[in-house]
């Protein structure tokens, strides 16, 4: 990844803290953005030291309906080699129920966790070469029931939707497309309130296989869908039947 300029939306989640250490590693140039200075120099100081990469941080929101405005900022950072989207909304930590869904709650969910990746597409693809990549991530409840938590699958799925429909669209004329499906992600919040197992893919493991796809170099690069669901099923192609 020397050379390599590398975005990460939701660069100070857990995820996407994991996956910017990950391409610090791999040697990578990380623009890592959030919408909070606060959270990304917290960032800043837990990657401190990690390299060879370097990182270059921005406070900008990826997700803002003007597209043409946040991509004219980030164009002085050049052509990406990568991007990846790693933004999301849980929604609220109560399970609730469909028909106990507030009309509310539906539109916050869609607009934080549906909406803001449509804009965050519209705003980065561009900004990718032509051999660039990008790698989108969604949850594997776009694939199945999520009773309680439906706004968070039925999200999901229209996220998993969207991006395939724009690697078709794009047919191989412009950067190279990906959609991870992803079980359980080891996080360092996570294991913070004990929800934490050796059988899920860690963060960094994510960003190790983005900075694969992202170099051309991994077996699976002609694969857009792939599933890393658990480390005893690696990384497949096709969901378990």
């Amino acid at each position: 990844m020397s050379g390599r300029t590398v975005l990460v939306a939701g660069a100070t989640g857990g995820i996407g803290e994991g996956v910017t250490r990950a391409l610090l590693r791999q040697g990578a140039r990380v623009v890592a953005t959030g919408r909070a200075e606060d959270r990304l120099a917290r960032l800043a100081a837990y990657v401190d030291g990690v390299g060879p990469g370097t990182l270059d941080t921005q406070v900008v929101d990826v997700g803002d309906p003007d597209s043409a405005a946040v991509r004219e900022r980030l164009a002085a950072l050049g052509d990406l080699d990568g991007v990846v989207i790693t933004i999301g909304d849980w929604g609220s930590p109560e399970r609730t129920a469909i028909l106990d869904t507030s009309s509310e709650e539906w539109q916050r969910m869609i607009a934080a966790n549906l909406t803001s990746h449509f804009h965050a597409l519209r705003t980065l693809t561009p900004l990718l070469s032509k051999n660039g990549a990008l790698v989108h991530l969604s949850g594997f409840s776009a694939e199945i029931p999520y009773p309680f938590a439906a706004l968070v699958g039925a999200t999901n799925a229209a996220k998993k939707s969207l991006v395939r429909s724009l690697t078709a669209e794009l047919d191989g004329a412009g950067p190279k497309v990906y959609e991870l499906v992803i079980g359980p992600i080891r996080t360092r919040p996570r294991a913070a309130i004990g929800a934490d197992s050796p059988h899920w893919f860690s963060a960094d493991d994510l960003g190790r296989h983005a900075g694969l796809l992202i170099s051309g170099e991994s077996p699976l690069a002609e694969a857009p869908l792939q599933y890393l669901l658990t480390r005893d099923q690696g990384v497949r192609t096709t969901p378990l039947q």
